[in-house]
């Protein structure tokens, strides 16, 4: 029989880039979860790894010793019991904490701290001494607002009363100390291993309250629990040992229950099995001792001597050497008894004498001063601090009032500053009224000249456009009838060269009037209407058809039914400059996939190409009107980057949107997604 003491659960800490680097959790977390699986069956071994591992790392900072002082504090304080040296360790956290700005930057360790050092004092039975530290690292843990991290503090409330032999208070915190943990990982072996002790302790609580029922019911829980929720860690050996420990101390516990029920036989049964498991493994050794001593004296009050003198001779055998111990006093007693009962007067005067020596010496040790309530005592720490609070407020009060004195006469005297302003201000008012006359007619001027500069700008526009129109005639003839000069028969040589040269700059020609007509994007005079989009998708299709089939390319067209609110010619230009660009910057022979689909209430148009793709130095520049995003087609076609740009501007006039996929050789797909209508 034994009480947990539940290990402390190291949390890595983040480390934002632009502050001062205080840890190394990259590193450090590695080697601590190793140390977690060495010290499962060989404690001094994981500490020695411990320390080889931290004089290979040169650069381990205060924070990073915080660490190595709270395992080993842990191991000094719930396996070694040297609380001389456990203390030791928990005034060196807090001493690598000392910092204010260190203790902010890492609340959760410094409230460990503190409830490390009111460990030791709370298992040196200082309980007063105890208090502050963990009502201080209480304050700490409960500023995190974090429902887990809280179990750090139940748990240390339930051993206090335990210790004070509250043992239904210690019930109660023990089962708030596992609720806490459910909001833990859970999946990790760590916080499975607690919440299994955890369970235990609770069963060990309300047995010694004096409730079997609760406390029988409380072990088969562990059972089952460490059943139901062990088995995914049985595949480690070191796992497992920790997980067969674990059941052998609850089958001691509950042989004891059983024993008391008056079923000896099952009683027997349980402790035998506990001792099996756990006198083979190291850790919980003394659980075996434990259990041997209440196995032998059910020997010994149903008169089977030779079963108690074998279990009290194993017993002895697993004792450790130094004497003194609590074990060893159960073993005098048990052995006095035995003799007595064997008929042994002589030894049995002898082992009595020992008995009665080591328990005066033990009980002598054992005085502890009278310990105030725990409850009280935080009762009182909460009063100390408002009273505290109260005075501070105070302080604050008496400065504020200085302060506002201070502001009173600065506001007096500002008063008789503003006034004496005032006076010399009124010689200056004239002034600034004729100064305001002028900002006014000034400003008045410039709203006129911008108006001008508007009106300007759209008789530009207009002309730009007519000039443009006009324009598009008298080249598109010039294009047709060298077209059809080089279709008759066959020129000289030198009128075939200079057709060929009037043939493609007067298509040039006709491309950069086609883009200064729709160059203005602006929706002004228009108005929407319901446009059925896959027809005028394949209408521009079939009008491009055979601009594709100049260069042996398939245009493939999927589309389906869709309308949607736009400005009809606005969105067939956008059609048109997509796949004109598909076109010409597709290699001969290309394939190009036109589709359009309707999903989720919007409507998606797509146009993939095989073509050369965008380059990773223009693909930011694209949809502007940078000279650099200027490229020639695959056959030598002019482009004046004007064509993605207003398209953008017209499918954001739309409230779409519009993006490319590209990877260079291989193509490039263009995206426009628009509402569509109901």
């Amino acid at each position: 029989m034994r009480i947990h003491l539940l290990s402390v659960i190291a949390l890595a800490a983040c480390t934002s880039p632009d502050r001062e680097i205080l840890e190394h959790p990259g590193y450090f977390d590695t080697v601590f979860h190793r140390a977690d699986s060495i010290g499962l069956h060989d404690t001094e071994a994981s500490l020695a790894y411990l320390e080889t591992a931290y004089a290979t790392f040169p650069r381990s900072t205060n924070v990073d010793l915080f660490r190595k002082y709270e395992y080993k504090h842990m191991y000094l304080i719930s396996k070694k019991k040297d609380l001389d040296q456990a203390m030791v360790y928990a005034d060196s956290m807090l001493y690598v904490l000392r910092d204010k700005a260190v203790q902010e930057r890492y609340p959760l360790y410094y409230g460990r701290a503190l409830l490390a050092r009111g460990d030791v004092l709370r298992d040196q039975k200082k309980y007063n001494d105890a208090y502050p530290y963990y009502y201080r690292g209480r304050e700490v843990i409960q500023k995190l607002h974090d429902t887990c991290l809280y179990h750090e503090y139940a748990s240390r409330l339930a051993l206090v009363y335990y210790r004070q032999g509250k043992f239904s208070e210690a019930a109660r915190y023990f089962i708030e100390t596992f609720q806490r943990l459910s909001y833990c990982d859970t999946g990790s072996f760590s916080t499975f291993y607690t919440r299994q002790g955890t369970l235990d302790n609770i069963a060990l609580s309300y047995e010694r309250a004096g409730e079997t029922d609760h406390a029988l019911a409380f072990y088969d829980s562990t059972l089952r629990f460490i059943d139901k929720y062990g088995a995914k860690f049985l595949h480690v050996p070191e796992y497992r040992n920790g997980i067969d420990a674990a059941i052998g101390v609850v089958y001691g516990n509950k042989g004891n229950i059983l024993l008391k029920l008056g079923d000896t036989l099952g009683a027997e049964t349980l402790y035998r099995k506990s001792i099996d498991i756990n006198l083979s493994g190291k850790d919980e050794k003394v659980d075996a001792q434990l259990t041997m001593a209440k196995l032998a004296g059910l020997y010994l009050a149903s008169n089977r001597l030779a079963g108690a003198r074998n279990v009290l001779q194993e017993m002895r055998a697993s004792l450790d050497k130094v004497p003194g111990t609590d074990i060893e006093l159960r073993w005098l007693h048990l052995q006095w008894q035995y003799y007595e009962k064997a008929g042994k007067p002589g030894p049995a005067y002898a082992t009595l004498i020992s008995y009665t020596k080591l328990k005066d010496s033990l009980n002598t040790v054992a005085i502890t001063p009278p310990v105030a309530d725990i409850r009280t005592e935080f009762e009182r720490m909460a009063r100390e601090y408002q009273l505290e609070v109260l005075k501070k407020n105070n302080e604050l009060k008496t400065a504020y009032l200085i302060i506002m004195i201070f502001l009173s006469v600065s506001l007096v005297l500002i008063a008789l500053m503003i006034w004496q302003n005032w006076k010399k201000s009124r010689r200056h008012v004239e002034d600034l009224k004729r100064l305001n006359q002028q900002i006014v007619t000034q400003h008045e001027n410039i709203k006129r000249s911008l108006a001008s500069l508007e009106q300007s700008q759209q008789d530009n526009s207009r002309i730009m456009k007519i000039v443009a129109h006009d324009l598009r005639s008298p080249v598109g003839a010039i294009h047709a009838m060298s077209e059809l000069m080089l279709d008759k028969g066959q020129p000289e040589e030198r009128d075939a060269e200079l057709l060929e040269l009037i043939h493609s700059s007067s298509a040039r020609a006709m491309n950069l009037i086609s883009d200064l007509l729709v160059l203005d994007t602006s929706m002004q005079g228009l108005e929407k209407e319901i446009v059925e989009i896959h027809v005028a998708l394949k209408y521009c299709v079939d009008l491009l058809q055979l601009k594709a089939t100049e260069k042996n390319q398939c245009l493939i067209l999927h589309v389906e039914p869709v309308q949607v609110l736009a400005y009809r010619d606005k969105i067939w230009r956008v059609f048109s400059n997509l796949i004109n660009n598909a076109i010409k910057f597709s290699p001969e022979g290309a394939s190009i996939v036109i589709a359009l689909k309707r999903q989720n209430g919007t409507v998606r148009i797509s146009v993939q190409d095989e073509g050369i793709g965008i380059p990773q130095n223009l693909r930011d520049k694209i949809f502007s009107l940078s000279a650099e995003a200027k490229r020639k087609g695959t056959k030598g076609e002019e482009s004046f980057g004007l064509g993605l740009s207003i398209s953008k501007q017209i499918i954001e006039a739309h409230d779409g949107k519009i993006w490319f996929e590209t990877e260079v050789g291989k193509g490039t797909t263009f995206h426009i997604e628009m509402k569509a209508s109901a």
